[in-house]
């Protein structure tokens, strides 16, 4: 396989869990009443807004807010995830190739250290999903905690996973192999 096919079929692989987390999500939003008010919170105005207009205005104006602030909160969450999806991916192949790779010990040891960026990833991202929620939190206060609360928990959860799976059971590997080989060498 050469290295244009491998990075497209890396690019649909995106592309196809990108494609399912939006449908999941659109799926739950528009067929789900307690996932849509999830990102529905009650925004008010005051009444000196109101003052002097129209009362069925003012909520056709309240109930367009909270519409428009809803679907910019399940952009961020969809969108967060997505990140968080991607992170896991490319962390699982990275660490997939370091696990199959046939370099020395010492170096792929080298290359596991360097790796950490990718176990790192989810909490970046959950990081960016806190922010975006302060971002939120002036058109929806109710939706910007969701938000900066999940996509900080789905950051720990997978890196914590990550960790678990693929960093730790690697470098024991390597770690028992770099000593079977420092033996044999020493004999």
């Amino acid at each position: 396989m050469n290295k244009t096919s491998k990075l497209l079929g890396w690019a649909a692989l995106y592309a196809v869990i990108a494609i399912l987390i939006i449908l999941v999500f659109g799926y739950f939003y528009k067929t789900n009443d307690f996932f849509r008010s999830l990102f529905e919170g009650n925004v008010t105005t005051s009444t000196q807004a109101a003052a002097g207009k129209d009362i069925r205005e003012a909520a056709k104006t309240v109930e367009n807010i909270n519409r428009n602030a809803a679907h910019l909160s399940l952009f961020i969450l969809v969108f967060i995830v997505i990140l968080q999806a991607f992170a896991f991916v490319t962390a699982a192949a990275v660490f997939s190739g370091l696990k199959r790779s046939t370099e020395a010990v010492s170096v792929r040891l080298k290359k596991l250290e360097n790796a950490d960026l990718f176990l790192d990833l989810p909490l970046y991202f959950g990081l960016l999903g806190t922010v975006a929620s302060f971002i939120v939190m002036s058109f929806n206060p109710n939706i910007s905690r969701l938000i900066a609360y999940s996509s900080t928990l789905v950051g720990i959860i997978f890196s914590v996973i990550l960790r678990i799976t693929l960093q730790y059971p690697l470098k024991q590997a390597l770690i028992c192999a770099a000593e079977t080989n420092g033996k044999e060498t020493s004999k």
